[in-house]
């Protein structure tokens, strides 16, 4: 069992002293945490019966699906529907997905469980105990969370397709049983268990009440791919309809009656208190006012209507008390991180002596990479409406942890989690900053702010944060430094590798480099900076990304070798890594040198959440020098691929993320708080000036991998290193100041 020190604190401390209980007892806990139990009968009541986790069956042979993954662009759902139709062997048209309840009954273990087993790798008897340890983990995390990439590749692949191989064994089990018949006679087919023999046959719908009060199988087995019908099909995202049609339903919708509405602005630098507001008798006489109150990270007015709520607020004079945060400016940060890099270092991953070999390398190469603090910048602003119904409090928003926010309120409120409903609804944009856990923040924040408003106030209030609260009041993607060093051999391979960097990252993987390198050090500094920071898109992959395929570039460069064919060089030729920069390549018509159009062409490769992903961009720079960037090209290797279109989808709209943030994004700080305000000082890409993006996805046999966050990493790099041709290295971002 090999288990590192990261994987034995977060298995053991989070199983809720299970490590202080002994085996024992923490195998008699886990033997009676029967999570299909908890979730039948969370579901009594509903039309038709419970079969196996997340799956219920009704009388008219309807699968419905309950999944614990909220919608906010990404698709999932359309996803894991398609898993379960293949292994229950049923038509899509029978199924129907909805999304789970936020009950502890629905927390979602197998969305932690590729990263635990990154870090844990336990023996074939204790599977059973690991995986009922990673459901106890989720229960005591609220964790039915939207994020990492988890959704295909850890609820669906690793619990939902089992529990539907399962169903589908307890269902040819019932009629087996009924018919008096060997259950290897059967077959089904489109929801129907067929014993062909006899031509007799029955729907799910006639065998569920039977099939429920079987044992689920301890093994299962798969469809071979050679038998799939709907896995690998470019099923239509189930989403879409209702999103073209406006019958979507937003946070941001929500319509309850005598709803009043509530404004909030920030108060100033992070971490200051309100001190006092000078004018609150003036601001309670305007039109519609009926409420000024002093809240968590804010001010806020009560009116009833946005308008009169937002002018409100805007007009307010108030004053806070004296804070240390009101010095701090971006360029007090950097230094601070400068220094840290300067003093005592932490390694996170270290091969071979860097410094042996530092002694006898001819040809060094130094470069140093800076990326700054990113707004999430959801296209819908943070939101929240709260009101009382049948003596209970309900809430109703947008959040990739529904579970933890229901109980996040319920703690505001001081009410039991019983006595709070909240009502999930799909988000315009979500990329981390509605997940419900932080770096060092709580990304709940806003959420506070509303049921805060809604008890002061004691009435039903609809939160909604303007655009500049929303910039101003985030957790930041964390601004990073980093320093690196590297030794070139003769034949200008490099000798050794050695970085530096500030902060200590999420996910080791980020700053290593997956090239064949003898000798590496990856070392980091300093503790979280007073701005507060969350997951962005992608997390320490979407800094790391840029800083390894840059300074690997450089080291090309120096080697005066085509940056393409030096990678090639350094990866193993079977690699995931090599077979998307193959791809990529062709797919690009690869060239290493600016055409006569002043055309040039960067590449780079990075494997994230399990899916590797390879880009090629081409750009310009206009007579003013500003860049152009003119297609992106980008080859996916995540394994089985569940529904191609949709990680085409995803991985072009991560590109057009990523590239926003390489162009233009960045939180200046000065005075403690975020000088940008909204979409004029934080631009985006607009449709003019958006690449033409082509992405391509492999095929492989490779452990199924993410989506959601993987087109992110590579774009900024991509760009800076076709830039590199043209002119002079881009290794600060954003590119365009």
């Amino acid at each position: 069992m090999g288990i590192t020190r990261r994987g034995l604190l977060l298995s053991g401390a989070a199983v809720g002293g299970g490590l202080l209980l002994g085996v024992a007892g923490l195998g008699a806990h886990l033997a009676t945490h029967n999570r299909l139990e908890h979730q039948r009968k969370s579901q009594s009541g509903s039309k038709g019966q419970s079969l196996s986790l997340w799956i219920r069956i009704t009388p008219d042979n309807e699968v419905v699906l309950l999944v614990p993954h909220t919608e906010m662009g990404q698709g999932s759902q359309t996803g894991l529907g398609q898993i379960v139709a293949e292994e229950l062997d049923v038509d899509w048209e029978q199924m129907r997905i909805e999304l789970a309840p936020a009950e502890v009954a629905f927390a979602n273990g197998a969305a932690l469980e590729p990263f635990i087993r990154e870090q844990v790798s336990p023996p074939g008897w204790a599977e059973g105990m690991f995986q009922n340890g990673i459901h106890r983990i989720a229960d005591l995390m609220s964790l039915q969370m939207t994020g990492g990439s988890t959704a295909i590749r850890g609820t669906g692949w690793l619990s939902m397709r089992a529990a539907a191989a399962a169903g589908r064994a307890m269902l040819m089990q019932a009629a087996a049983n009924e018919w008096s018949v060997d259950v290897q006679s059967l077959s089904t087919a489109g929801g129907i268990v067929e014993h062909q023999d006899s031509g007799r046959k029955k729907s799910y719908g006639d065998l569920v009440a039977a099939a429920s009060k079987l044992d689920a199988p301890t093994e299962v087995d798969f469809k071979d791919i050679t038998q799939y019908r709907i896995i690998g099909q470019a099923i239509p995202r189930i989403d879409v309809e209702s999103k073209v049609k406006t019958q979507a339903i937003y946070g941001i919708d929500a319509d309850v009656p005598d709803m009043k509405y509530a404004a909030v602005a920030p108060i100033g630098a992070f971490g200051v208190e309100i001190d006092s507001i000078d004018n609150d008798d003036e601001i309670l006489k305007r039109r519609g006012v009926s409420g000024v109150y002093s809240i968590d990270k804010g001010v806020a007015v009560v009116a009833d209507n946005p308008w009169r709520a937002e002018q409100a607020v805007r007009a307010l004079k108030y004053s806070a008390k004296a804070h240390d945060n009101k010095a701090v400016s971006s360029e007090s940060l950097e230094a601070d991180q400068r220094a840290a890099l300067a003093g005592e270092l932490s390694t996170l991953f270290e091969k071979g002596d860097v410094g042996l070999a530092m002694a006898d390398a001819g040809n060094q190469v130094n470069a140093e990479y800076f990326v700054p603090y990113l707004a999430h910048a959801t296209m819908e602003p943070m939101n929240a409406t709260v009101w009382q119904q049948d003596g209970k409090m309900h809430v109703q928003c947008g959040v990739q942890n529904p579970l933890m926010a229901r109980k996040k309120a319920a703690k505001v409120a001081s009410l039991d989690l019983d006595d709070v409903v909240l009502h999930p609804c799909t988000m315009g944009g979500g990329f981390g900053r509605r997940v419900g856990v932080g770096i060092t923040n709580d990304p709940l924040d806003w959420l506070q702010q509303a049921v805060q408003l809604h008890q002061e106030s004691g009435e039903a209030v609809k939160m909604t944060w303007s655009r500049e609260m929303d910039m101003r009041t985030d957790v930041y993607r964390p601004m990073v430094l980093a320093q690196f060093r590297a030794g070139l051999e003769n034949d200008g391979m490099p000798r050794f590798w050695d970085s530096r960097h500030y902060l200590a990252t999420q996910d080791v993987a980020a700053p290593a480099p997956p090239y064949r390198i003898e000798h590496v050090k990856v070392r980091h500094a300093g503790e979280p900076q007073v701005v507060p920071t969350g997951f962005w898109r992608s997390v320490d992959f979407s800094q790391h990304g840029f800083f390894v395929e840059s300074f690997i570039d450089e080291l090309a460069h120096a080697a005066s070798e085509d940056p393409l064919t030096y990678r090639l060089k350094l990866l193993g030729v079977n690699s995931s890594e090599a077979r998307a920069l193959r791809a990529v390549a062709e797919m690009a018509a690869w060239r290493s040198e600016a055409d006569a159009q002043g055309r040039a062409m960067g590449v780079s490769v990075v494997h994230s959440f399990g899916t590797t992903v390879a880009q090629v961009a081409e750009v310009s720079r206009d007579a003013s020098g500003m860049p152009k960037v003119h297609r992106v090209w980008a080859a996916v290797d995540c394994g089985l691929a569940i529904n191609p279109q949709s990680i085409q989808a995803q991985v072009a709209g991560g590109i057009h993320f990523g590239l926003s943030a390489a162009l233009y994004g960045k939180c200046d700080i000065q005075g403690g708080a975020v000088v940008q305000s909204n979409y004029h000082d934080y631009r985006m890409v607009k449709l003019a000036d958006a690449p033409r993006v082509e992405v391509k996805v492999l095929a492989s046999d490779g452990e199924i991998g993410g989506i959601g966050e993987v087109g992110v990493p590579p774009i900024a790099p991509a760009v800076c290193n076709a830039l590199a041709l043209l002119g002079e290295r881009q290794r600060r971002l954003p590119i365009v100041v």
